[in-house]
């Protein structure tokens, strides 16, 4: 069952597009309208940007609670994972604030300093979610140096347009997660409004069944066995969330209002030891995050077709969070140094000027203004602090003959601040001071996009487009025991920001039956931000202290190198019959450091996906009836460097860092039944690792001490009314 993927892309790719193969059906390049274009006409195949796009059926096959999951499918992207529940996306290499999530195309806040930080989306509500791959710094300035991810939840309708109304069940055999939620809108005439609530809960995850570690401790042998197997402790989470939206309409344009919410109680694994003679046990961290948030959206018609476009949203996120302690023990541990309480209250105001076509050019000018307010309720991690910016940009597209061209400009002005006032234990540690607790920015960015039609079905598509990314709050003045990295971890005021140039080239094809599309890319990143162990250990009150000594942590601290990541992405899909579809997608990337000559932490293994579907028609009143059989092939993977991840447990007693190739399959059957002219019910049958195979994913969080997921059979039912 085992899959060495020879990293030799070009042959690889050359045989890929030989065989008609390509990516999952959740990817393909359709000709939908992609809102990567402010101007809002432009398809994913014409795009010169790498967009794709989840939605629908494709969406509910995925079903997760997770966001990296559901789209790590997609060539390029790839899922920074702890467990069932948490998952976050990396884009070509470019994981945490590299990648910015939008909800509706304004900037969520996470607070994803760690790696298991997930976003607080809840992917069942969305009607869609788009991925644009490569830096997006132009039209979304800081953090989007990776790529993109656009959250969209579902249009409001109004008197023309048709509600969508839908209920969804489901539940997972391996953790007995259950989903339910419902989601829908009403329309009348120039006023609409949606709205849906879902609660998705979850027991313990289980991994297949295989001989563990014996009483490890951390002085034993290396061993690469887990510690746990089966029944996971402390994997359990419940999730709810819900969202609103008004609308009105007319011929001046339209307004729009949305309110969300979003509730996770979450627990992670982790595994201590009392000193290095005494046996790891399990220990849990207990979660309870909550994020509100409130849009305000309109178009406001202009004279001659400009268009006055402004959007305003409020987040309100707080995580609370006790190592040692589970979620239920959250409120009666509040006093308990172990406790953490960080709320995160940001304002983004943009306001876009659309223009129509002017010469060839038609775009927008837009301006932007964010204000972020961070205060520490309890605990020692992070201090308070606030952080605002402003900005100004310009986006234009051209359509000449076979040639679509798109270019932008942007300018960026970003304020940092973590008073004194307020902080005396990040002072008094020596964390800052006064000559360091305050930093400003300027940057500009650039892009410049091509796609060029070679016949109705070939285009040749290119971007060139910079990036950067302000240092967070937390990797400037961090200051505390972190839990995601298992040490105590400090800040660095005298981070400069990142900057990035990117390039990609790609060669796409759409015909009847054959869709393919072959990327390559290379990402250059300045003062790329790493983490470095320093040497020096402290204590749970941030006293340096002696090795070995009693709470002793390693002390690890923010380091900037330069770096280059490239890869190649090639996808497709093959109808080889009416019935018979065939799909795949490979992604090769590798990460370098460039002062260290060493590998970048964190970038994920090559890895080829397979699918057939087969359609067997319909039998009796149930319609469309599909099977389809999947592959995941992944090679094998080394932690070389000291600084990747968990890279420790490949020198302790249990789990491991570096991953061996595996190879995971999964079956699933999908079919329709017409309960009434107006009534559609869909049932999916999915079996993830379908031979409940042991493997250790290289982006699982839990690889020190468990392997990944085991078999897993999911049942989905919709009703669509």
């Amino acid at each position: 069952m085992m899959f060495i993927l020879k990293t030799r892309p070009l042959s690889v790719a050359i045989a890929l597009l030989l065989a008609h193969s390509a990516v999952s059906a959740e990817t393909q390049l359709n000709p939908v309208v992609i809102s990567a274009s402010p101007l809002g006409d432009m398809s994913a195949f014409d795009s010169p940007t790498q967009v794709d796009q989840i939605a629908g059926e494709q969406k509910l096959a995925k079903d997760s609670g997770s966001l990296g999951a559901l789209l790590a499918d997609i060539p390029g992207v790839n899922n920074l994972g702890t467990g069932s529940q948490a998952g976050k996306p990396i884009i070509r290499g470019m994981s945490g604030e590299r990648v910015k999530i939008l909800s509706n195309g304004l900037a969520t806040d996470s607070q994803a300093y760690g790696t298991r930080h997930n976003p607080t989306i809840e992917p069942f509500l969305a009607d869609k979610v788009e991925v644009v791959r490569g830096a997006q710094g132009v039209l979304y300035g800081s953090e989007a140096m990776g790529g993109v991810v656009n959250v969209i939840s579902a249009p409001i309708p109004y008197g023309d347009k048709q509600p969508k109304n839908e209920a969804v069940s489901g539940f997972a055999s391996n953790n007995g997660e259950v989903l339910l939620g419902v989601k829908g809108g009403v329309a009348a005439g120039n006023f609409g409004m949606t709205g849906g609530i879902s609660q998705r809960t979850a027991d313990n995850m289980t991994t297949p069944k295989h001989r563990e570690a014996t009483g490890p401790k951390p002085s034993s042998a290396a061993s690469n066995l887990p510690l746990f197997s089966g029944d996971l402790p402390y994997t359990n989470f419940e999730n709810r969330a819900g969202n609103i939206g008004a609308g009105y309409r007319g011929d001046w344009g339209k307004i729009e209002l949305r309110a969300s919410r979003y509730e996770s109680q979450q627990n992670f694994l982790g595994a201590v030891a009392a000193n290095a003679n005494s046996v790891y046990l399990a220990q849990p961290t207990g979660q309870l995050l909550t994020n509100d948030e409130y849009q305000l959206s309109g178009q406001i018609n202009l004279a001659q077709g400009w268009a006055l476009k402004p959007r305003y949203m409020h987040t309100r996120y707080q995580r609370q969070a006790i190592t040692g302690g589970t979620y239920s023990q959250l409120s009666s541990s509040t006093v308990s140094p172990n406790y953490l309480d960080i709320l995160v209250q940001r304002d983004e105001l943009k306001l876009g000027l659309q223009h129509p076509q002017i010469g060839l050019f038609k775009g927008e000018l837009g301006v932007e203004w964010m204000d972020k307010q961070q205060d520490l309720l309890a605990g020692k991690l992070a201090p308070n602090a606030s952080e605002n910016g402003q900005a100004i940009y310009l986006f234009e597209e051209a359509k000449v003959g076979r040639w679509t061209w798109n270019m932008g400009l942007r300018h960026d002005w970003q304020q940092m601040k973590a008073p004194l006032a307020g902080n005396s234990y990040f002072v008094n540690t020596g964390i800052f001071d006064a000559t360091n607790n305050e930093k400003s920015l300027e940057n500009s960015s650039a892009s410049l996009g091509m796609v060029y039609a070679l016949t109705p079905q070939w285009n040749l598509a290119t971007n060139i487009g910079t990036g950067f990314r302000a240092p967070s709050i937390f990797e400037r003045y961090a200051g505390g025991i972190h839990g995601g990295v298992q040490a105590f971890q400090l800040g660095n005021p005298d981070l400069k920001a990142e900057t990035s140039l990117n390039t990609d080239v790609s060669l796409r094809f759409m015909g009847d039956v054959t869709t393919l599309n072959a990327t390559v890319y290379q990402n250059w990143v300045d003062n790329y931000i790493y983490l470095m162990n320093t040497g020096r250990y402290r204590n749970s009150a941030g006293a340096v202290v002696a090795a070995g000594s009693a709470g002793a942590l390693t002390e690890m601290s923010n380091a900037q190198t330069d770096a280059i990541i490239r890869g190649l992405e090639v996808s497709g899909t093959w109808d080889v019959t009416q019935q018979l579809t065939l799909e795949s997608g490979l992604e090769v990337i590798e990460g370098e450091d460039m002062k260290n000559h060493r590998t970048l932490s964190l970038m994920p293994a090559n890895h080829l996906r397979l699918k057939a579907h087969y359609t067997l028609g319909n039998l009796g009143s149930w319609q469309e009836n599909r099977v389809s059989l999947g592959a995941r092939l992944v090679d094998r993977k080394s932690a070389v460097t000291p600084y990747e991840p968990f890279s420790q447990y490949d020198s302790l007693s249990t789990g491991t860092a570096s991953t061996d190739a595996y190879a995971v399959w999964d079956v699933a059957y999908r079919t329709h039944y017409k309960v009434s002219a107006q009534q559609q019910l869909t049932l999916m049958a999915n079996i993830d690792n379908l031979f409940d195979t042991a493997y250790y994913d290289f982006l699982d969080t839990y690889k020190g001490y468990a392997t990944s997921m085991g078999r897993n059979a999911r049942l989905t039912a919709k009703l669509e009314f």
